[in-house]
């Protein structure tokens, strides 16, 4: 065996006894580092209770309980980051039975039944308050993008509906935080502020104030 070779060995072996003592900090405080210095990705899954506003509230005033969103971001080593969001959000409400009358002279007596689907699809863009290592990162958010609306009112059977996809704009304020430093898990706390330009009978505009909690992962 040439003298290289065993120099080559004994080099390797120096190098995997260093990386084998490098304590738990030390570990943390590169892995760190890297964050300081590339791109890292970051998936969040959401869900929350949306509550009515403005004019939805004449439509549907109680608040929408099945509210799930999935969000992709690239947090970038400065304060900011960019990603999407895609969501739902769906309200109904029962009224008591009672004579309804219609512009064509007909009246009838049902139950009804309002609802309302919303599937935004949004580009999202943060700044933060803090570094990117914080364990506990407050932002400011902006969302800009469209929606697909199925609005349907029914009266028994009968239904009135109108669908369509809409713009849709949604600033939020939130932070973000880590299950400790070196963590890849952490989560998320959200209130967005979210209005598609969608007119319809009782909706000008549907507006909600939407309220989540997330459970995130973060890589490089």
């Amino acid at each position: 065996m040439s003298k290289k070779i065993i120099f080559s060995l004994i080099g390797l072996v120096w190098a995997l006894g260093a990386v084998a003592q490098i304590s738990p900090d030390e570990e943390k405080s590169y892995q760190s580092s890297l964050y300081r210095q590339f791109v890292s990705g970051r998936a969040t899954v959401f869900y929350g209770a949306a509550l009515p506003m403005g004019s939805q509230q004449n439509y549907i005033d109680k608040a929408g309980s099945r509210s799930f969103a999935l969000a992709f971001e690239a947090m970038f080593p400065g304060r900011f980051s960019v990603g999407g969001r895609i969501g739902q959000q769906y309200f109904s409400q029962r009224l008591p039975r009672q004579v309804f009358s219609f512009p064509d002279g007909s009246d009838i007596s049902a139950v009804q039944t309002r609802t309302l689907t919303l599937v935004p699809l949004l580009a999202i863009g943060s700044v933060y308050l803090n570094d990117v290592n914080s364990t506990f990162r407050p932002y400011l958010q902006l969302g800009a993008g469209g929606a697909y609306v199925d609005y349907t009112q029914y009266y028994g059977t009968l239904a009135d509906q109108k669908t369509g996809i809409r713009a849709a704009l949604a600033p939020a304020v939130g932070a973000k935080f880590q299950f400790g430093k070196g963590n890849n898990l952490g989560g998320e706390i959200q209130a967005q502020y979210q209005n598609v330009f969608f007119k319809y009978n009782e909706l000008n505009n549907s507006t909600n104030l939407l309220l989540s909690v997330g459970l995130s992962y973060r890589w490089l």
